[in-house]
């Protein structure tokens, strides 16, 4: 066709390499498309989902089936919704937080997963907090997800939960200037081989109803901002420890 195929003359997309930590940028805006367009197509399903399911004079075999199919959409759209920070693809936007009035704002939050399976949950935080560097909104996720995490294993064995908030110097040296938030739940002790493992997405001794990604997305989160985020079990109690650096 008297084209010139000499290799000078192509455009590779050699660039484009995965394990290239420089071309993240693009792959957090390729993976964000993705979800969005993933977003898109599940609202479909459940909005017509919905409008299906209100016509009288289907069989109850049928709504019953439209049913599992709307569940299922819905799930889809909450891992959808998790799938950006678990891949490290989330925005971050550090500010000075006071934990004094953060914490107390999200504490419906965060006893509703023990609320719902009648868990004792003691949340103590002291009315003088040195002010911290985070971003409110990733902080609160990775909260949530320890949260529901302790109050999973804490359902297992029958137990009980607890968030503590520690100022600088009460539970890590002074020098180190963090403020320190322990969660705590007793239950089965996590063996010293699993330790590990338990970041990795989709590790989880829990059933499929779970996605498998929520200690996985503490993680990101937490490196993302910063914030040291460690885990000891011992005792048939579980504790994970974020340090949070003061402002």
């Amino acid at each position: 066709m008297g084209v010139v195929t000499r290799k000078s003359n192509f455009t590779f997309a050699d660039q484009f390499t995965p394990l290239d930590q420089g071309n993240s940028e693009f792959y957090a805006l390729l993976l964000r498309g993705m979800t969005h367009k993933l977003n898109n197509l599940l609202a479909v399903i459940q909005g017509f989902s919905s409008l299906i399911m209100m016509d009288e004079a289907l069989d109850e075999t049928v709504i019953e089936n439209i049913s599992h199919m709307k569940e299922a959409a819905n799930n889809a759209s909450d891992l959808s919704e998790r799938i950006l920070p678990a891949g490290g693809c989330s925005q971050i936007s550090q500010q000075e937080l006071l934990l004094a009035e953060f914490i107390p704002m999200l504490e419906d939050n965060l006893r509703e997963p023990f609320d719902k399976k009648d868990i004792p949950i003691n949340i103590q935080c002291p009315g003088q907090v040195v002010k911290v560097n985070a971003d409110p909104s990733r902080l609160k996720n990775v909260l949530s997800e320890l949260m529901a995490n302790a109050s999973d294993a804490a359902s297992e064995a029958n137990g009980k939960a607890s968030m503590e908030i520690h100022n600088p110097g009460e539970f890590s040296s002074i020098e180190e200037n963090c403020v320190d938030i322990l969660v705590k739940n007793s239950g089965a002790t996590i063996p010293t081989d699993k330790l590990e493992q338990i970041w990795h997405p989709f590790y989880s001794s829990k059933d499929s109803s779970h996605f498998g990604i929520g200690l996985t997305t503490a993680a990101v989160l937490s490196s993302q901002m910063g914030i040291n985020l460690g885990v000891h079990s011992a005792d048939n109690t579980t504790v994970f420890w974020l340090s949070i650096p003061a402002a």
